[in-house]
């Protein structure tokens, strides 16, 4: 569905439903809504409470009258494509909906909640007109030029305007510089990041180009009855920099075909340079077009790559080049139940099949009964490829402040938790009088 992001203009199309539908509709004095939105945007409940007064906000589904599940992906142009997809539960079981807004890429957090709630309230008024609050509803109508105005550059991240019309050719540049230092008496940090990006995205191209540097700087001085001034300082530094392309071709609406390419250095990989190139392919069992709710792919790699290393490594090489393919199998789902995605990526060299990473991802939150979720995310890797691990011990300086990589057969991250609400169902009152609660800590 296009947006045009005339909100009139769909307000009025809404209630012009036909009759018979209206008439299934159960007469009752309000619709309750439980809104589902964890994107960037969302995360002002208050606003949205108070733009969106027509409808009771649960904060359960299984009391609801409509689900509204809003997704985002990034668009082409750096900006985002909000999905909203609005479930009928109960007497509007069937009563579905979908419609999308697209938001710049310099769009303030002020403007993507304001395009996520004119288009949840455009979404509502089909559930809406037939309930008491629909005798309060208006329909607002703006003119040619200020809709124009309006939709200007969402239009083009939707890719509503031909390339013609964009002096920029769908090209997107992003550059950031961020810079970290603190420290006490006896030690200090500082941390530099910088990076580049460009991209271009269509229907039938990807491409995106990055760089990225990094800095870390640890110093800290240790009492020392003979060095100069009593004490004297130790230093560590990682310095890591890296160039990426990605290039990708459509091929209708299941298959992707690729080549991923990068340069870097690593002194925490005992890297002095690295290049590689991997083309590949890509398979969706289900059709790119539902990528927002359902994802299912499986993608493989395979090119070769070099590295020259800043000392010699374990196996007594100072420099390689190497041939590696990879398999990655990746399910993405966005439910009423909630969220789970996992990802599996096997990797081996062809020279060597025993040198070998095995990762597995995965995030899941699921909603098992009236009040109550889980949540699980984590990843477990099992390595076998280090080959660029220093020969020699690293000091106990390295070890330390994590200076250098050290031989492991595994690595893991987990996370989890439960939740359980229970009390009223209904919040729709605004008190924002002294912020957020919490407890009080006294010092001194």
């Amino acid at each position: 569905m296009r947006w045009s992001g005339r909100l009139s203009t769909c307000l009025a199309a809404l209630l012009l439903l036909p009759t018979a539908a209206l008439a299934r509709q159960p007469a009752q004095q309000v619709v309750n809504l439980f809104f589902d939105c964890e994107q960037p945007g969302c995360y002002d409940t208050d606003y949205f409470r108070r733009e969106i007064p027509f409808v009771s906000w649960v904060r359960d589904r299984e009391v609801a009258d409509v689900h509204a599940l809003v997704t985002s992906q990034l668009s082409g142009g750096g900006g985002r494509l909000y999905t909203f997809d609005f479930l009928g539960l109960g007497d509007f079981e069937g009563e579905d909906q979908r419609l999308t807004r697209a938001t710049a890429a310099d769009a303030t957090e002020d403007e993507l909640r304001t395009a996520v709630a004119e288009t949840t309230s455009v979404g509502l008024v089909r559930y809406v007109v037939g309930t008491a609050a629909a005798e309060r509803l208006r329909v607002t109508f703006l003119p040619d030029g200020a809709a124009a105005a309006a939709e200007g550059r969402a239009g083009t991240e939707a890719g509503l305007v031909s390339q013609q019309d964009d002096p920029w050719g769908f090209w997107t540049f992003r550059v950031g510089v961020d810079g970290f230092l603190n420290g006490e008496a006896t030690s200090r940090f500082s941390n530099t990041f910088g990076s580049f990006e460009a991209d271009r995205t269509t229907d039938a191209w990807k491409i995106n180009l990055s760089l990225d540097f990094s800095r870390n700087v640890q110093e800290f001085d240790i009492e020392d009855e003979d060095a100069p001034g009593g004490f004297y300082t130790e230093r560590a530094k990682r310095e890591d920099w890296g160039v990426g392309t990605t290039l990708v071709r459509s091929i209708g609406e299941r298959w992707a075909v690729g080549l991923r390419t990068e340069a870097g250095s690593s002194t925490f990989y005992n890297q002095d340079y690295r290049i590689g190139a991997k083309p590949g392919v890509e398979f969706n069992f289900l059709p790119y077009s539902q990528s927002t709710r359902r994802l299912v792919t499986l993608q493989y790699l395979v090119g070769p790559g070099h590295w020259n290393y800043t000392k010699p490594t374990i196996f007594e090489q100072t420099s390689e080049t190497r041939v590696q393919e990879s398999l990655t199998g990746r399910v993405s789902l966005v439910e009423g139940w909630g969220r789970w995605t996992t990802s599996v990526t096997a990797a081996h060299f062809l020279h060597d099949t025993r040198k070998y990473n095995v990762s597995v991802s995965g995030n899941v939150n699921v909603r098992l009964f009236r009040g109550f979720s889980i949540r699980f995310g984590g990843n477990y890797s099992w390595i076998r490829d280090q080959l660029y691990l220093s020969a020699g011990s690293a000091t106990e300086q390295e070890i330390l402040l994590r200076q250098q990589q050290l031989s492991t057969s595994y690595r893991y991250f987990t996370s989890f938790g439960i939740e359980y609400r229970f009390g009223s169902i209904f919040n729709n009152v605004v008190n924002p009088r002294f912020g957020p609660g919490g407890r009080v800590f006294i010092t001194g």
